[in-house]
């Protein structure tokens, strides 16, 4: 059965050729311009993606190591002195800034500020609520956020006036801000703060997510699909807490307080009670 495509679309298919309702078939490289320096000549738009994936991972832990080594050794401090680590998101965002809450192989002293008008479960009103100014006062009035302790502020754009006004709040409580953002979408975009600044402006650590404008990185036709910004933003928050962990180690001889998978028996739930417990009044628990 043949399909019937939309004018200038294309179907990938697994030969590595494209079937177009306007171009008959092409080589894929034509429709899907894509870098083939690490030897793929042609691939399907999923292969793609992975490279393309592949590729931000590669660069972002080449030329991130001295920011996120600052992270780490911030983070570190902080814990070892009785903090906690804060993450904070808008949208999409919150999906990162929620990824190493009670995360097996993650720490337990991590407090999540997920405000929930600017849940991704409504990306719409998130979208709209990120944009409002003075409405991050109103979030900072409730979290207890102390000084010495760091605050990550996850934001692709890095252009709306919550993450900014957030970031500002919480350097101005005596926190250390670090920002996971996206230099070239930033920068690609008009700040809608309102003095015109951006979160790599106002963060104290800017780790840049090396996510190109749009997020999105596989070209289909004149669209593009496959976002990587969760994906690559969960990978440096994981990073961190890994050179963290072992900077606890090396720089405080303490152990770190890492959460183990419930799923694995044993006293693994007694062990994550336990540490938990310690930081029961600062932490969100679910």
């Amino acid at each position: 059965m043949t399909a019937h495509l939309p004018q200038g679309w294309a179907v990938v298919r697994p030969s590595g050729t494209v079937h177009s309702h306007a171009n008959g078939s092409r080589p894929l490289r034509e429709r899907l311009p894509l870098d083939t320096s690490g030897g793929l000549d042609t691939m399907n738009a999923d292969l793609a993606y992975f490279a393309a994936l592949q590729e931000n991972l590669t660069a972002l832990a080449t030329a991130e190591r001295p920011s996120i080594e600052r992270a780490a050794v911030a983070i570190a401090g902080s814990i070892a002195a009785g903090g906690v680590v804060h993450y904070f998101g808008s949208g999409h965002s919150q999906l990162v800034a929620v990824e190493p809450l009670l995360r097996a192989g993650g720490l337990a002293p991590v407090n999540v500020i997920a405000d929930p008008a600017l849940s991704p479960a409504a990306p719409r009103h998130a979208g709209a609520a990120e944009r409002v100014s003075g409405y991050a006062a109103a979030i900072l009035s409730t979290a207890d956020i102390r000084a010495g302790e760091v605050v990550v502020v996850v934001s692709n754009s890095g252009i709306n006036a919550v993450p900014v006004e957030f970031a500002l709040g919480a350097r101005a409580l005596g926190a250390t801000v670090v920002a996971v953002t996206s230099r070239a979408h930033s920068l690609a975009a008009e700040s809608r703060h309102v003095d015109g600044r951006r979160l790599l402006d106002v963060a104290d650590i800017v780790i840049d997510t090396h996510g190109r404008p749009g997020d999105a990185v596989v070209p289909l036709g004149d669209l593009t699909v496959g976002a990587l910004s969760t994906v690559v933003g969960a990978a440096i928050v994981n990073a961190v807490t890994c050179r963290a962990a072992q900077l606890l180690v090396e720089l405080h001889g303490q152990e770190p307080p890492l959460i183990v998978s419930q799923n694995t028996g044993g006293d693994a739930e007694h062990r994550n009670n336990a540490l938990l417990e310690k930081v029961r009044d600062r932490c969100t628990r679910g």
